[in-house]
């Protein structure tokens, strides 16, 4: 029988990348319920980079913050925005602090006024 050598880092990493792929799989699933048909207008670039975008926020906020979130109560045009968000932090490398604040806004506080400058680019 062949054992690989697992260090501590490389389970801790695995475990990380594990617990971050069911933290955005639920998220993404309450928004999708919470859209309902609307859901089905999304691309699937748009839902990859809401994917990506969830993914970033989860590594960077504490448990108890991205508990708070309510993805339900998104609503399609804030869907749109966020998939915009991770779009060009992904492919324009634009300043992910602002782009993950913007996020944050927009699903925290329902938020329609984020940094219109930031949207527009």
């Amino acid at each position: 029988m062949l054992r690989r050598n697992v260090n501590d880092e490389s389970l801790g990493i695995r475990v990380h990348e594990v617990n971050r792929q069911r933290a955005v799989d639920r998220a993404i699933e309450r928004a999708r319920h919470g859209l309902k048909a609307d859901w089905l207008y999304l691309t699937a670039d748009d839902i990859c980079n809401l994917r990506w975008l969830l993914g970033e926020l989860w590594s960077t906020k504490s448990r108890d913050e991205w508990e708070q979130l309510h993805f339900s109560k998104l609503e399609y045009e804030q869907v749109q925005r966020l998939a915009g968000i991770g779009d060009r932090l992904r492919r324009h490398r634009t300043n992910k602090m602002v782009g993950l604040s913007d996020a944050l806004a927009l699903i925290a506080d329902g938020a329609t006024s984020v940094d219109m400058a930031y949207i527009a680019n």
